[in-house]
């Protein structure tokens, strides 16, 4: 199926678990407007979210002990500036030339529609915010195991919900389990953004 992404022995991946942010990775998705929708900084989100948000650089040079992710976790994830800019390097279970909808809930209406994977590496300007630019990083470090709390079933899940509620400009994933709290396009970018070198 299209949206549903199966590990190796043909059924679901199964989940992982939830997200702790730390240190650096909390000042900046705070400093972001994210501080509106602080209970998400502590919350135990969908399986899916991540065991810790990677560190800044800068948090790295500072020698800043608490900024350093849970000892076990991947988190070395590459920017779609990266992506767009080594076609050879992405994974053969999708490719640059992969269409959009091949992978992600898209409606043959939709500016997403028929556009290569690596057309979405750059900014659009039907893509708001640039969610479908960090959804394609973040799927082909999901599936190169660059972000060991972020599988590719679950990139895809973070789209699904965005573009099912509205997409560019309106749509939100619920990043908790039965949850109010709602992740518009900005906080998506930022959670996303925070899983790339």
């Amino acid at each position: 199926m299209a949206n549903e992404h199966l590990g190796a022995t043909g059924t679901p991946e199964a989940s992982v678990q939830p997200p702790v942010f730390a240190g650096a990775a909390r000042r900046r998705f705070a400093k972001t407007g994210a501080a509106a929708i602080g209970a998400v900084l502590t919350v135990k989100s969908q399986p899916g979210m991540a065991a810790a948000v990677c560190q800044s650089p800068s948090a790295q040079a500072s020698g800043n002990l608490s900024a350093h992710p849970h000892p076990g976790v991947v988190c070395s994830g590459l920017s779609p500036g990266y992506w767009k800019n080594h076609p050879g390097a992405w994974s053969n279970m999708c490719s640059y030339r992969t269409v959009f909808q091949k992978v992600f809930l898209c409606s043959s209406g939709s500016p997403f529609y028929n556009k290569t994977m690596m057309t979405l590496c750059s900014a659009q300007s039907y893509d708001k915010n640039n969610v479908a630019m960090h959804i394609v990083a973040a799927y082909q470090n999901a599936l190169w195991g660059k972000t060991s709390f972020l599988t590719p079933a679950m990139v895809i899940e973070i789209w699904r919900q965005y573009y099912s509620t509205g997409g560019p400009g309106v749509g939100y994933y619920i990043p908790v389990t039965n949850g109010s709290i709602k992740w518009y396009g900005p906080q998506i970018v930022t959670y996303l953004s925070g899983t790339m070198a």
